[in-house]
């Protein structure tokens, strides 16, 4: 189409000004075409700069827009992209799975009311930040013990790749940079209760991206961190979804164990370990081949933890 031609010359040609003429000549189209192409694109929210006699640049902008994301993200995996949602993601994929999708898919939503984290806790998500869940039918799932470990490690991955920071993980699902939580993710399975099995999983996963500390409640502001925050600038969000999408399927199916080990910070430490409403004291001394937190308590007994919430005695 015309306008998703035009929209890609001005990405290609970084605030330059393209002439109307130059822009009908390599698309094949005529000025006209180009001019209510042009029109469209501001319709749709896109800083087109228009200069009489001079043509049309693309103004600095995040380029976190439905049509862009999509136009990234579809090569990959099919894409559904929402302005908000008054759930979560997890929920939304869980929906589109329910109603007869079986292929992989993804969902992604600029903000969130109802956004999910472990345990039955909510999970800040405003505008900003990146927000998605990721639909693998079980074929393309990990033994359902790394399917979470191994999408932190992708998530993790992709970040430094993007960024160049250095990031760490807290067993089992959260991401810290400089010692603050940015990332959580939540894994919900699919069952099929007729034949007991996993039909698939949802992975659901916030980054604090290119929001500051001021979006947040007060009572998490020292608590958590952003990318924008640690980077001194905003982040190229459309590429960062678009690198944890590809490293989450393509790190399933495959052992990443021992690079999850050496990310995992609290591995060496003591700990608290929080269950059945009990905080019991404890050192964390290894991850098993289930992915599961060994942990030894002051009697010198040991445990693998599956599902406990665990935290550092300064936390």
């Amino acid at each position: 189409m015309t306008k998703e031609r035009v929209l890609s010359i001005l990405l290609e040609r970084k605030g330059d000004m393209v002439s109307g003429e130059a822009l009908a000549r390599e698309i094949g189209v005529s000025r006209m075409a180009v001019s209510k192409a042009v029109s469209a694109l501001k319709d749709d929210g896109y800083p087109v700069d228009v200069k009489e006699r001079k043509g049309y640049s693309l103004a600095p902008f995040d380029l976190y827009m439905k049509d862009y994301v999509v136009s990234m993200i579809d090569p990959v995996i099919k894409a559904y992209f929402y302005e908000s949602l008054r759930g979560s993601s997890n929920n939304e994929a869980k929906a589109i799975a329910a109603g007869g999708n079986k292929d992989p898919f993804v969902v992604i939503s600029r903000s969130q009311e109802g956004g999910k984290g472990r345990l039955g806790r909510s999970f800040s998500s405003p505008d900003g930040g990146l927000y998605f869940s990721i639909y693998l039918p079980s074929a393309m799932l990990s033994d359902g013990d790394l399917i979470t470990t191994n999408a932190a490690l992708a998530v993790a991955m992709a970040v430094e790749e993007v960024t160049g920071l250095s990031v760490a993980i807290k067993w089992v699902n959260d991401l810290y940079l400089g010692g603050k939580k940015f990332v959580g993710i939540l894994t919900e399975g699919i069952v099929n209760l007729e034949l007991g099995g996993l039909d698939g999983a949802v992975i659901g996963i916030g980054i604090n991206a290119n929001t500051v500390l001021s979006d947040y409640p007060a009572e998490l502001r020292g608590a958590v961190t952003t990318l924008k925050e640690e980077l001194g600038h905003s982040v190229d969000r459309p590429l960062l979804l678009r690198k944890c999408i590809e490293n989450v399927i393509g790190f399933q199916k495959k052992d990443y164990l021992d690079e999850y080990r050496k990310r995992c910070f609290i591995l060496g430490r003591d700990i608290v370990v929080n269950k059945m409403g009990r905080s019991i004291e404890a050192r964390a001394v290894g991850i098993d081949e289930r992915a599961r937190l060994v942990v030894e308590y002051g009697d010198l007994s040991r445990e693998a933890l599956t599902s406990a919430e665990v935290s550092l005695h300064k936390e």
